[in-house]
């Protein structure tokens, strides 16, 4: 991003190529070699969509034999839906997928930008952390983990839900039992993901329900209050729960709190919700879960699938007892 003559910020093309390709830093002995892939036509990170994540899912895996490792530079806005996007799109991921990005400008004197791309492309180049994480300011997040906490602070990426894969202070600090497995199978992509996903955050009174249409959208992510409490004497809201169940509208439900889980059955609502076909999400993040339910319809799995697996982990979003280095979405019929 440069800024405009009136201070507005606006991405330019070769600017960060240029940058990259000068970085001293980036020419001292024992750093990795790197190539800059450019998209022709950059934009900012809210425009960010399915297409883009297959763009990026599809440059990867073009290159993926070519390359020990890959990062990707992306403004912050969007950068957590991306990071868990791209995070299921990949499977068997052996190789080290970092997204990064600044709160501050490149040519800003104090900017943030070449500490974490330098430090980016160390860790892609020197170590193999095989999933798709977030590098920013000194921690190493998992890509499904991360959520955005501070649009002012060189601070903006939390995982609140999961300790940190790695911390770099004087040195790098990896905790090498949260990282996911070596996987045994064939890097695969699969990059069609279903867009027409409804987010909805309660709040109290809430009354657009009757306006809403089930029928336009393919799932619906509900943001909880506390540990899945939600209001249990609104009509509004139970029919359009029973709509979306009699439309087969999958519908899952995450908390709208930074820390803790989602457990249904902790109220008489959540116990309403799961009655009503409602799926919990866990301790998922809201970004996780959209686009963990984008990415289970775009790969053609049936409700009644997605009902009885979306609360399995594959790509370490969700807390399980068991998490297995196996992905239980390959090589199963997604019709059951």
């Amino acid at each position: 991003m440069q800024p405009y003559a009136n201070g507005t910020l606006h991405p330019v093309p070769g600017y960060l190529t240029e940058q990259l390709n000068n970085l001293p830093e980036l020419q001292a002995p024992g750093m990795p070699q790197f190539d800059v892939i450019e998209y022709e036509n950059l934009i900012d990170s809210s425009d960010m969509s399915p297409a883009k994540w297959a763009q990026m899912a599809k440059t990867i895996d073009d290159n993926y034999a070519a390359y020990d490792g890959f990062v990707i530079l992306h403004g912050t806005d969007t950068m957590a839906y991306s990071s868990s996007a791209l995070a299921y799109m990949f499977s068997n991921l052996s190789k080290s997928v970092i997204i990064t990005g600044s709160i501050l400008a490149f040519d800003e004197p104090h900017s943030d930008a070449r500490r974490n791309m330098i430090i980016s492309i160390m860790l892609a180049g020197l170590y193999t952390v095989p999933e798709v994480s977030i590098f920013f300011d000194t921690e190493l997040i998992r890509g499904t983990r991360a959520v955005k906490i501070d649009s002012g602070a060189i601070e903006a990426f939390e995982s609140p839900k999961f300790p940190y894969l790695a911390t770099m202070g004087v040195g790098l600090a990896f905790d090498k039992s949260l990282i996911l497995p070596a996987p045994t199978g064939p890097f695969a992509v699969q990059s069609n993901m279903e867009s027409s996903i409804l987010p909805i955050r309660m709040i109290p009174g809430l009354s657009s329900f009757e306006s809403l249409s089930p029928e336009a959208v393919k799932g619906v992510v509900l943001m909880l209050y506390g540990t899945g409490d939600a209001p249990s004497n609104q009509p509004a809201f139970t029919n359009f729960l029973i709509k979306c169940q009699n439309l087969d509208v999958p519908v899952v439900a995450v908390s709208q709190v930074l820390r803790g889980t989602v457990d249904l059955a902790d109220y008489a609502a959540g116990a309403q919700l799961l009655n009503l076909g409602v799926i919990s999400g866990g301790d998922m993040t809201p970004e996780a879960a959209v686009t963990k339910l984008s990415y289970m319809l775009g790969a053609g799995m049936s409700t009644s699938y997605i009902n009885k697996n979306f609360g399995t982990e594959i790509r370490g979003e969700i807390t399980m007892n068991d998490i297995s280095a196996e992905d239980p979405f390959r090589d199963l019929s997604f019709g059951a």
